[in-house]
């Protein structure tokens, strides 16, 4: 086993520390938006690790960050300015997303890119009666220790339709549907993704049709 896929398995371990008291755990795995799918202007996506402070790491890579912003500016810097913070679903047409960013997909897609001081890694966890985002820190104390832990967006599992295997796209690759008819395509990172779809109330395979197409 590789060093990055141990501190993986650490992650997703110390992620079960915010698993609601009494609820089974069916699976778990850490998770992202996938390449293809819209991502969510930077007000939409919610506050996370409110706690912590900033480390002097992520300070030192503030000026990065700035002109890695600058330089992703285009010719219309107010058409820049709006879809960075606001709305950018309709700058990729036709992309596994689906039902705007105020139904259930969206707020999940929101959930899962969110807001912190030092980043996160986001673990999705399903149990016997939720669909759960626990957020982990990255940050690291000078003592070796480890940055907080929070529980994020969840919601009953009885909303959660389907999820649909779209390994046809890339390995990793979700559609997870649900009761209001959206569903929003995630990315499973790391091996043992495969396990996943087996904690849903119902799996479909990438030959599948998907239940809310058009």
């Amino acid at each position: 086993m590789s060093g990055r896929d141990r501190n993986r398995g650490s992650v997703v371990e110390r992620a079960r520390t915010v698993l609601p008291p009494g609820e089974v755990l069916r699976g778990e795995h850490c998770v992202g938006l996938a390449e293809r799918a819209p991502r969510p202007g930077r007000f939409r996506r919610p506050r996370a690790l409110r706690s912590e402070s900033r480390t002097l790491g992520n300070w030192l890579m503030l000026p990065v960050f700035g002109a890695a912003r600058l330089m992703s500016v285009t010719w219309n810097p107010f058409e820049a300015l709006f879809e960075a913070l606001f709305w950018r679903e309709e700058k990729k047409p036709g992309k596994p997303f689906h039902g705007g960013w105020d139904s259930m997909a969206g707020r999940l897609a929101r959930a899962v890119v969110p807001r912190t001081r030092n980043g996160a890694v986001v673990v999705m966890q399903v149990t016997d009666h939720r669909l759960q985002l626990a957020y982990v820190s990255h940050a690291r104390s000078l003592m070796g220790g480890h940055g907080p832990v929070e529980a994020g967006w969840s919601i009953d599992l009885r909303h959660v339709s389907w999820i649909r295997d779209r390994a046809d796209v890339a390995g990793g690759d979700h559609e997870i549907g649900f009761v209001d008819g959206s569903w929003c395509s995630v990315h499973f990172t790391g091996p043992g993704w495969r396990h996943m779809p087996d904690a849903f109330p119902f799996r479909l395979s990438h030959l599948d049709r998907n239940p809310h197409a058009g």
